[in-house]
């Protein structure tokens, strides 16, 4: 039997000069969990929309890693990022960071 815990959630963001410098930037969330969860992520408190790819693989039964790419132009704007954890098994769970520079 899995054990219902509450998955934790590691969320790395990319360093300001990354932001500055490349036309590109990626977030990572790694979540730890027994559960193969839905992993989703929020800007702003609202979902990105469907033109920014987003990349889940399970490295491990217990870890699953997903990856946010935006264009720094638009990383710039954010307040927060949100990553969140869903299964049935245990109640949503989520991380955000503040990433106004």
């Amino acid at each position: 039997a899995f054990p219902s815990s509450t998955p934790s959630i590691h969320l790395e963001t990319p360093r300001f000069r990354t932001v500055m410098t490349q036309t590109e930037v990626t977030a990572t969330c790694v979540v730890h969990s027994a559960y193969d969860a839905k992993v989703s992520w929020l800007l702003d408190g609202k979902d990105p929309t469907s033109r920014t790819p987003v990349n889940q693989a399970s490295s491990t039964t217990q870890s699953i890693s997903s990856n946010l790419t935006l264009p720094s132009s638009q990383w710039k704007t954010l307040n927060t990022i949100t990553c969140r954890a869903e299964h049935r098994c245990f109640n949503s769970t989520e991380k955000s960071s503040n990433v106004k520079g």
